[in-house]
């Protein structure tokens, strides 16, 4: 039962400049933190969050991320203000856009406005949930510039082409309702209930084998590579299924099961 508790117990609460990060468990909470620009995120942010994300594929303890925003917006996008041409860290956009081998979990918690950037780092999550008042665009087109941090690509391959141009060619606007019917949301939660939502996904995974989701992911995001070939994938899983047999908590799984108990996670 120590997986359930750690959804709970506050280990460790880190104030950044621009970023807020709080350990629970086996779960990062990270917050975008500048409320009084709707979490518009300059490039001092992105290299802030870009430090957040290094720290938590490294940290052998830290098994899922939860992202959310600060006050009653996600992330209004780029910030257009303050610094827009200062260069982004190397792992591109809000720390996220290109980095390609993070395979630890990712769940987005939109509360509020996610604009341009801001539904970009949503796509680049694998599970988003959003308030029922949540609202996505991706407006660049507007202000002469493009999505380009994930959005353009990312969206085409998510919904239907038409229903994704249909966006993209215009900037308009969709609440929550209409993108979980797209399938760019996995749930929409009752307003005051984001989080209570997004620590319930965490759960799930906790019961899981922290390095068979890595796996998993690892290998659904193999699978939509434009050149990705049925021997890829196939030569992948098979170099994974050989990886996990050798693992300590995938015995732990197996063990468990037999037992008829819950597992505990040693992530080795």
């Amino acid at each position: 039962m120590a997986n359930a508790r750690s959804i709970t117990v506050k280990l460790e609460m880190r104030m950044g400049q621009f970023i807020q990060t709080e350990r629970e468990g086996n779960i990062l909470l990270i917050t975008l933190d500048r409320p009084e620009v709707l979490n518009a995120l300059h490039a001092a942010a992105c290299h802030e969050l870009s430090a957040v994300f290094d720290e938590f594929a490294e940290d052998e303890d830290l098994w899922i991320a939860i992202i959310t925003g600060a006050g009653k917006a996600f992330c209004a996008g780029h910030d257009l203000v303050d610094g827009f041409f200062d260069p982004m860290p190397e792992t591109g956009w809000a720390g996220l856009s290109r980095r390609h081998d993070l395979f630890k979990p990712m769940i987005c918690a939109v509360n509020g406005l996610a604009m341009g950037g801001g539904w970009e780092i949503a796509m680049a999550c694998d599970v988003v949930v959003a308030d029922e008042h949540a609202s996505f665009a991706l407006p660049e087109p507007r202000v002469g510039f493009a999505a380009l941090g994930g959005g353009a690509a990312g969206l085409v391959r998510r919904m239907p082409w038409h229903a994704a141009m249909g966006l993209l060619l215009t900037g308009d606007r969709i609440d929550a309702a209409t993108a979980h019917r797209h399938g760019m949301v996995t749930e929409v939660a009752p307003s005051g209930k984001l989080l209570d939502v997004a620590r319930r996904y965490a759960a799930s995974m906790l019961r899981c084998s922290p390095l068979a989701l890595r796996a998993t992911k690892r290998v659904a995001l193999a699978a939509l590579e434009p050149l990705a070939t049925r021997a890829i994938i196939e030569a992948l899983s098979l170099e994974l299924a050989d990886e996990l047999t050798t693992l300590e908590d995938t015995r732990e799984g197996i063990e468990a099961f037999k037992e008829k108990r819950a597992p505990v996670w040693a992530g080795r």
